[in-house]
């Protein structure tokens, strides 16, 4: 799923509308071949891949109508896609049976047969996903059910399709689930102990390492309101 910075409201500007390619796409360093984001901080070397659960999708659905319309999914159930065909929150991979519980930070995962990335973090959700979702909770939710999405680096590069397969190389860390470090990192945000363990993660990105030495340095954690709302 590729796409390039437009117009989202009020002059505010998103990649967050991604449509699929067909055919071999070159994943790189900085992300796939064609894609954009509209500020540096959203893209980088430590994001240079997002990745969905396709599993999240009927939840949102079921709760949100305009969210199901966006992604298709409230088509009859014989013309309903398995994965939509266009994305709600931005990500350039959608699978289903990967999901925040089964991934952990530090797995290593081959795509089709030459490309290898790393997970980095979990997504921080932020109030642009509840505009395409048409629900301004969404990204609250989002953090509160472990259903945020997560990051990638791309270790070694090359081309990818849809449909490639993805294997687990390697995991490093299996004790350290996305759904434990979100629900860690939101649920308790003052948890001395659970802040500590992340800091000494070398697998962890920067922007998620300089929050965690933020709050354990100040003691205090950072306001979320301007992230998560409009």
């Amino acid at each position: 799923m590729t796409g390039k910075p437009r117009t989202l409201v009020d002059g505010e500007m998103s990649a967050i509308w991604k449509q699929a390619v067909s055919g071999p796409v070159l994943l790189g360093e900085l992300g796939l071949e064609g894609d954009g984001q509209a500020y540096r901080t959203h893209g980088g070397p430590e994001k240079a891949l997002l990745h969905y659960a396709a599993d999240h999708y009927r939840m949102w659905a079921q709760r949100f109508p305009a969210a199901a319309h966006a992604a298709g999914l409230d088509a009859p159930a014989d013309k309903r896609p398995e994965l939509p065909a266009t994305t709600l929150f931005g990500e350039n991979i959608i699978t289903l049976g990967m999901t925040e519980e089964t991934v952990c930070l530090g797995d290593r995962y081959l795509i089709g047969k030459t490309v290898v990335v790393e997970v980095t973090q979990p997504r921080q959700p932020c109030w642009k996903l509840g505009v395409t979702a048409g629900a301004a909770e969404v990204p609250r939710l989002m953090q509160e059910t472990a259903a945020t999405g997560w990051y990638c680096r791309v270790l070694t590069p090359g081309a990818v399709a849809a449909g490639d397969r993805i294997r687990l190389e390697s995991r490093p860390l299996p004790d350290c689930q996305l759904s434990r470090m979100i629900l860690g990192f939101y649920g308790t945000p003052d948890d001395r102990g659970f802040l500590e363990e992340l800091s000494r993660l070398p697998q962890l990105s920067t922007e998620w390492r300089l929050l965690v030495e933020r709050r354990l340095s100040t003691g205090s954690v950072e306001d979320w309101n301007g992230r998560l709302y409009r």
